[in-house]
């Protein structure tokens, strides 16, 4: 019975400990999950009830405000849950506040952020390595891009979920919203004034998917042990499969409505105006 009552005890010990362990042991527990193929969440982190406020919701359960504009370690752990266990990456905003996380920062947060898309990445990228020339297809990759890729665009998160393009509203249509022009104008892009519809929008995730993958191999060089070995996997795949994702090339319409207004568009308004 001693024996009993002692292994209760050790247990019960055990059991507090956990329930007070800080944020950043929560956020190394996360990045250290996240390195297996098969990931067990923490039951205690809330459910995705509310999409908007996920994010916010989930640091605030780890233990520190969420913050999307210089985000921590805790902010990036929260970012890897709505991606790896809740596939929602174009919830969160700004895809180059992430991409610099994932490519920049150091620490067990931005590790665990750099492991929660190579793992979405990498379990999709197989099924996308081939001609994509259905538009079928291409809803099917846009989806997952919008699953996968912090902050990628609301119009391919849209598309992918089968959303008519004359129900958008017309800057979240392929040929008027500004983060397809951004993705398309990115290194691997064929330009801010390519193609049209659907197409035109696939073109913008292939080139936002490819420089996630090249902040996740400059990221990579900033892990060690279990976790960047199980990133090192990751890319292994990514690297193999990203080069056979060959969208149809489509033309831009006669009177490309972004190559008539670019100059306008990138013209700032007023001293404090944006563009």
């Amino acid at each position: 019975m001693k024996s009993l009552a002692g292994r209760l005890a050790v247990l019960l010990v055990c059991a507090l400990a956990a329930c007070k362990r800080s944020p950043m042991g929560k956020v190394e527990d996360m990045r250290d999950a996240l390195a297996s193929d098969a990931v067990r969440w923490d039951s205690a982190l809330p459910a995705c009830n509310v999409r908007a406020t996920c994010a916010r919701d989930i640091a605030t359960a780890i233990g520190a405000p969420f913050d999307d504009k210089r985000p921590d370690q805790v902010s990036a752990a929260a970012v890897a849950v709505v991606v790896a266990r809740d596939h929602h990456g174009s919830d969160v905003p700004e895809p180059h506040i992430w991409l610099a996380s994932i490519g920049k920062a150091k620490g067990s947060g931005a590790d665990a952020l750099r492991l929660a898309v190579a793992l979405e990445m990498s379990s999709v990228a197989g099924k996308h390595s081939h001609a994509i020339d259905t538009d079928e297809d291409a809803r099917a990759f846009l989806a997952d891009v919008a699953a996968a890729i912090p902050g990628a665009c609301n119009t391919y998160a849209a598309l992918g979920e089968g959303k008519p393009e004359g129900s958008l509203l017309l800057d979240e249509t392929p040929d008027h919203s500004p983060c397809v022009q951004h993705d398309l104008s990115r290194k691997d892009g064929p330009g801010p004034t390519y193609g049209e519809g659907l197409f035109r929008a696939v073109a913008g995730a292939l080139a936002l998917w490819k420089a996630e993958l090249a902040a996740l191999h400059e990221g990579s060089a900033l892990m060690d042990g279990r976790p960047k070995a199980a990133l090192e996997a990751r890319l292994i795949a990514l690297d193999d499969a990203t080069p056979k994702i060959l969208p149809k090339t489509v033309s831009a319409p006669a009177g490309n409505v972004w190559s008539q207004t670019r100059t306008q568009h990138d013209t700032s308004l007023a001293p404090d105006a944006g563009r």
